[in-house]
């Protein structure tokens, strides 16, 4: 009956399962004449990491529908446990960590009853009985006897941990974390671990409105995402009450709202005051009786003297459940393609790694190499998130041959190096000619053409797409338009003679991207 309950809860919260009709992206209006390369306009710094926020109200943001983070997550250091009103896209830069994803009604495959603990206080029990005699000593292995028996049945005497699964992630992963799933990261490795993650507003999953919002589930963090949202709505709910006629309090709470923008010091200072996590607004009482645990674990729960932040430090280390980690982790070429049990709800993949070069799906020697994710690699970006992305690594004055994308916008983040980047709208006006660097994000509209050529120093990039088989056509090389096209239809389009039309057709022969002096066919 439990298990049956179970599997009912695990199909109500991801419908998609049930034979719902995909969902579909709000669409938003993109009245663009010129794109930034942008960096994060917000930086909140905690105990154990930093979090940079890029301005989801910015045109170009607004256009995709899509919000932008960055996290930098210190040894040791825990984001703490959230979920958001949007799906999430994740790709590790740099680093490794744990992640782990909270889906409601799962069981908690990762078991551990410790009986290691256990025996230590019985052991510590038989060496104060072994001085009283070697009948003291039956008499502890018959109570060890008895108290195992017992553990099953009184709960108050589990020592042990279980919890559902916990990922082990690296550089070059991506993560899938569906709307309004719960979930942490732990940076269990020895440098800083820095994740970018992608919000998608759009997805009628989101029955509120396309301004992203974070629940914490613990702490008394700085919401990345509430500062602007709550001005918005103070401002519209002041309008509303002088309509209402209620003018005098509507000048007390613009008088409030004043003195609350004053500074970001004092709004922090309010904050953390007042607690900002999901279980700081309940009744302390009413939360001890749900919980069934004394009140002070509650006042802890609620976090409003945590002045940590988001990211905080765990001394010692993430003590969890965890398999054994495999030296190099080979992707099993039956899973990769599907037996039907990953894609149960609870076990389905949410992870997959683009950073490695031998799995590339386009690769150009001496010019670079490009690694896809989409709905054919992970089911749950085909029927439920409908997202995807792209890895892409140019050397030293590689190109990125003429292409655009044909059915989704392009989110392009920068992980090292530089290259410049033209982008050409329909009318034929060129709206970006710069160099984008390091940590900086682009927005590449739908079919907008561009072109990007590395630096010396290369150029390495990750690009989210708003599609979960997101398609490019490329304008030049032996997949393009024109090699698709008879050589009287390019003539006679751009004025040219048969032997230039023959030369721009045939004269690249790669196919998406060019190494610096490749060589080009004679005609």
């Amino acid at each position: 009956m439990a298990k049956s309950f179970c599997l009912l809860l695990c199909f109500l919260l991801f419908h998609g399962c049930l034979g719902r009709q995909q969902p579909s992206r709000q669409q938003k209006e993109c009245s663009i004449s010129r794109l930034n390369a942008q960096r994060p306009s917000r930086t909140i710094r905690s105990e154990a990491g930093v979090t940079e926020v890029f301005d989801h109200n910015s045109q170009d943001l607004q256009c995709a529908s899509v919000a932008f983070v960055r996290y930098t997550i210190e040894p040791n250091g825990l984001l703490l446990p959230s979920y958001v009103n949007a799906h999430q896209l994740m790709y590790f830069v740099q680093g490794r960590g744990l992640q782990g994803i909270m889906i409601t009604g799962c069981a908690e495959t990762f078991q551990s009853f410790q009986e290691s603990q256990q025996g230590q206080q019985q052991q510590q029990g038989q060496q104060g009985e072994q001085q009283q005699g070697q009948q003291g000593e039956q008499q502890g292995q018959q109570g060890q006897q008895g108290q195992q028996g017992q553990h099953g049945q009184q709960g108050q005497q589990f020592r042990g941990d279980q919890h559902q699964k916990i990922r082990d992630l690296e550089e070059g992963d991506v993560m899938v974390v569906p709307i309004g799933t719960g979930h942490f990261i732990f940076n269990n490795g020895g440098r800083r671990l820095v994740v970018v993650s992608v919000l998608d507003t759009s997805n009628d999953d989101n029955q509120l409105d396309v301004e992203p919002r974070r629940f914490y589930l613990a702490g008394n963090p700085q919401n990345e995402f509430q500062q602007q949202g709550e001005e918005q709505e103070g401002q519209q709910g002041e309008e509303q009450e002088g309509q209402q006629g209620r003018e005098q309090q509507g000048q007390e709470q613009q008088g409030q709202q004043g003195r609350e923008q004053q500074g970001s010091e004092g709004q922090q200072q309010q904050q953390q005051g007042e607690g900002n996590n999901i279980f700081s607004g309940f009744d302390a009482e009413r939360l001890a009786e749900a919980f069934n645990v004394d009140v002070q674990i509650i006042r802890k729960l609620q976090g409003k003297n945590d002045r940590r932040g988001n990211i905080v430090r765990v001394e010692g280390g993430l003590q969890a459940v965890l398999p054994p980690r495999r030296k190099q982790q080979q992707q099993d070429p039956l899973y990769a393609s599907g037996n039907g049990y990953e894609e149960t709800i609870c076990s389905m993949r949410l992870r997959q790694n683009i950073g490695d070069p031998r799995r590339a799906d386009v690769y150009t020697p001496g010019g670079g190499h490009r690694t896809s994710v989409t709905g054919y690699d992970l089911p749950i970006l085909r029927n439920t998130v409908r997202l995807s992305a792209h890895k892409g690594q140019l050397n030293q004055n590689a190109v990125m041959l003429p292409y655009y994308n044909v059915n989704a916008h392009s989110i392009i983040y920068v992980i090292r190096g530089s290259a410049r980047i033209q982008v050409v709208q329909q009318n034929g006006q060129n709206v970006f000619n710069e160099e984008v660097q390091q940590g900086q994000v682009l927005v590449v509209p739908q079919n907008f053409a561009s072109m990007i050529k590395a630096r010396d120093s290369g150029f390495e990039y990750v690009a989210f797409k708003t599609h979960e088989n997101a398609m490019i056509n490329t304008l030049a090389g032996n997949l393009s338009l024109l090699r698709a096209m008879p050589l009287q239809v390019i003539s006679s389009a751009f004025q040219l003679s048969d032997n230039q039309a023959r030369q721009l057709k045939h004269n690249r022969q790669e196919s998406v991207i060019a190494a610096q002096g490749s060589s080009r066919s004679q005609y």
